[in-house]
């Protein structure tokens, strides 16, 4: 097939746009993807942890071949967005002699995306950058719309730009290698978009929920697909985050941030969101939002994909301290997105503590 078949969005951002690519056997393109995506490339590197290298790195290095690339392994998980990893990165693309018109190639969970990209960004005061991620979370949500940043010991993601990419390559056959806790935890961020944009894939969720966690690879390049486009217009409309446009896909993340910040090791991200969104409908519910048919159709399709839809074990008034701190608060007052309808858009409205508490106690 032509490239150009694979390209299931466009994102369009003058000189910053770029595509999104979706398909089966697509890591095997890398070489033809850079040298489409930048035209004047000199050469590249390779950011990746040390299982997908273990995994993938021979493979993405020969697909790179006329690049002469370099791989350059970092620690996994959040480990890798440690401030000092970023510094140790940035040595290594001088090493490399990585210059301006060199590429960045991220290939993995959401944590090497955001360190390579935050590298890439500031190294030589920005050098091009194509997200490989390797996780469904990474897919179709964290890779796409050029957010990066690193830890602090003061503070998670409190380093960081906006740096988009030259291109995103969604290899569905990379997910083979995911444990299905982890695809489960990436299907959750899937029904965020269903419910806060388009009914179709909400309903396309809940009628192959068995295909999607058998890794069918027509299912899974189809949904990634959808979210790619549903993402794109929220990048086109708010590319920095600062219109308040693209508060909408934190759908589920305020009370599901605190749960899996307090709950961790125990909960993974997609996990908590789950739980996020059963809470925040509920409050919809109260603030007659939401119709509860479509609360219940919610809470089918999250169970049916064996996701949480209610808090582990956390004193209340610890989880509501946490949720004061979220980004959307104003003045210590809780903000949340809140559902209208299954694929309808949603709202961010200010939750009266005690009707916070009252949710959480209803949803069993």
């Amino acid at each position: 097939m032509r490239l150009t078949e694979y390209a299931a969005s466009e994102i369009r951002l003058g000189d910053r746009g770029y595509q999104i690519y979706v398909g089966a056997g697509l890591s095997g393109r890398l070489g033809e993807i850079v040298a489409t995506s930048k035209p004047d490339a000199t050469g590249c590197v390779v950011v990746t942890s040390e299982p997908i290298d273990r995994l993938y790195g021979e493979a993405v290095a020969a697909s790179l071949g006329g690049f002469n690339p370099r791989t350059f392994v970092v620690p996994d998980g959040e480990e890798a967005k440690e401030w000092e990893n970023a510094g140790t990165l940035l040595g290594r693309f001088l090493d490399a002699g990585l210059d301006r018109n060199g590429v960045v190639v991220a290939l993995g969970g959401g944590a090497v995306g955001d360190l390579a990209g935050f590298a890439a960004s500031i190294y030589m005061r920005g050098v091009a950058v194509v997200q490989v991620p390797t996780t469904l979370l990474g897919m179709v949500d964290s890779g796409i719309g050029g957010k990066t940043a690193v830890n602090h010991v003061k503070g998670k993601n409190m380093i960081g730009s906006f740096h988009q990419p030259v291109a995103v390559v969604a290899d569905s056959l990379l997910l083979r290698s995911l444990p299905i806790r982890e695809v489960r935890s990436g299907l959750a961020e899937v029904v965020k978009y269903g419910v806060i944009a388009d009914e179709t894939l909400f309903r396309y969720v809940e009628e192959n929920t068995k295909r999607l966690l058998g890794l069918d690879q027509k299912c899974m390049s189809h949904v990634i697909g959808r979210c790619a486009s549903i993402k794109t217009k929220y990048v086109e409309e708010d590319e920095r985050d600062d219109k308040g446009v693209r508060a909408a896909l934190n759908y589920g993340h305020t009370l599901g941030h605190a749960a899996e910040k307090l709950a961790s090791p125990k909960l993974r991200h997609g996990e908590a969101v789950s739980i996020g969104m059963m809470y925040a409908v509920e409050l919809a519910i109260g603030m007659g939002l939401m119709d509860p048919e479509e609360a219940q159709a919610q809470r089918r399709v999250l169970e049916g994909l064996s996701l949480p839809t209610k808090l582990p074990a956390l004193e209340a008034d610890e989880l509501i301290r946490y949720m004061r701190r979220d980004k959307k608060s104003e003045e210590g007052r809780i903000r949340m997105i809140l559902p209208t309808g299954i694929g309808s858009p949603p709202t961010l409205r200010t939750v009266e503590e005690s009707k916070l508490m009252e949710a959480i106690e209803a949803v069993t």
